[in-house]
């Protein structure tokens, strides 16, 4: 038995564990891809969001068209969601953001605005 007892103390904490952390904290809650994105509401850092791609591979086919029809600095990056966003920065203002949007439907791409997230 003496033996068994650090074993049994063991599984006992690791069953004990889960248990303890889901009555204080609650059951985890992680983010829907769609929460990652905020629509842009107001003037300041916008953002001109050409599309979110589960690979770097489909994200960067966009780019390089975005790229290859004007929309200089449009870059790929991967979101907090674990989505690779194609998107060009720096917009001023909704009105700007608006009239590139306008641009893209032009050549056949599709923008969203988006407000830029904080350190990107």
């Amino acid at each position: 038995m003496r033996r068994l007892a650090p074993l049994i103390a063991v599984v006992a904490i690791g069953l004990a564990y889960p248990a303890v952390v889901l009555v204080s904290d609650g059951v985890p809650d992680f983010p829907d891809r769609d929460e990652c994105a905020r629509p842009a509401t107001a003037d300041g850092d916008i953002d001109a969001v050409f599309g979110y791609f589960d690979s770097e591979r489909e994200a960067a086919v966009l780019r390089d068209r975005a790229l290859e029809v004007g929309f200089i600095g449009t870059e790929m990056s991967w979101n907090g969601c674990g989505r690779v966003r194609v998107a060009v920065g720096g917009i001023p203002t909704l009105e700007v953001g608006h009239e590139l949007a306008e641009e893209a439907r032009g050549v056949g791409l599709v923008v969203t605005l988006e407000q830029a997230a904080a350190g990107t």
